[in-house]
């Protein structure tokens, strides 16, 4: 290994690592910008996300694993919650109103949960491009091996993303506040699918302008 490639990974897990984990780690990767990852976690797992540059977003969906039709609900999430702004103690919850993940710990509290995501549909209108990166896509990408497409793929949360309202309800996209090591918690509270776009826009402030790594690691207390 050279010097420079053993400095460089050496740098990466002191990022991954800057803020210590509450148990033992099952698994721990880096999803490169613009990329997509899955996976499956147990009940009582937590999945932490790792902003390894700062200004990053990664979406995130589930799934109950021993039903598939059972997904993430914003909507629902949201009513029950009684919150446009999601913390700590806050559940995600199921179109049929199961408690899915809860939001146990961050370093950086902002996220997004109350619009779509990114994809090439919404890429074409909103800044007149064709064959875009987009969260959709990858989604479809990341869960083709469970059945999902383009179009199966719900709303997600948004850990980091930064959307301001103003007075009048208007909303603006905001580059994140995130800096390198910040993380974000979130425990499963029944088995899970779990899929994640490292999310690849760079048409607005989402990401700072310019997509990076996006660290994830799952562990257990």
């Amino acid at each position: 290994m050279s010097r420079e490639l053993l400095a460089r990974e050496t740098k990466e897990r002191e990022i991954l690592h800057k803020h210590p984990v509450p148990g033992k780690i099952l698994s721990e990767f880096v999803i490169p910008a613009k990329e997509y990852a899955s996976l499956t976690m147990k009940q009582g797992q937590t999945l932490r996300f790792v902003d390894m540059e700062g200004k990053q977003v990664p979406d995130v969906v589930c799934f109950n694993a021993h039903d598939l039709s059972e997904e993430l609900n914003m909507g629902n999430t949201l009513l029950i919650n009684k919150r446009r702004e999601l913390v700590k103690g806050n559940v995600l919850y199921s179109v049929i109103a199961n408690p899915m993940m809860t939001i146990t710990g961050y370093s950086n509290e902002l996220s997004y949960s109350y619009g779509p995501m990114c994809s090439e549909e919404v890429n074409r209108i909103r800044y007149g491009m064709a064959c875009t990166r987009n969260c959709r896509d990858n989604f479809a990408m990341a869960l083709s091996g469970w059945g999902f497409t383009a179009r199966t793929i719900p709303n997600a949360f948004v850990p980091f993303m930064h959307v301001a309202v103003d007075a009048q309800g208007n909303m603006e996209i905001r580059e994140p506040t995130s800096k390198p090591g910040d993380y974000y918690d979130l425990r499963a509270e029944m088995d899970l699918v779990v899929g994640i776009s490292n999310c690849p826009q760079e048409r607005n402030p989402c990401n700072g302008w310019k997509p990076t790594p996006m660290g994830v690691i799952v562990y257990e207390a």
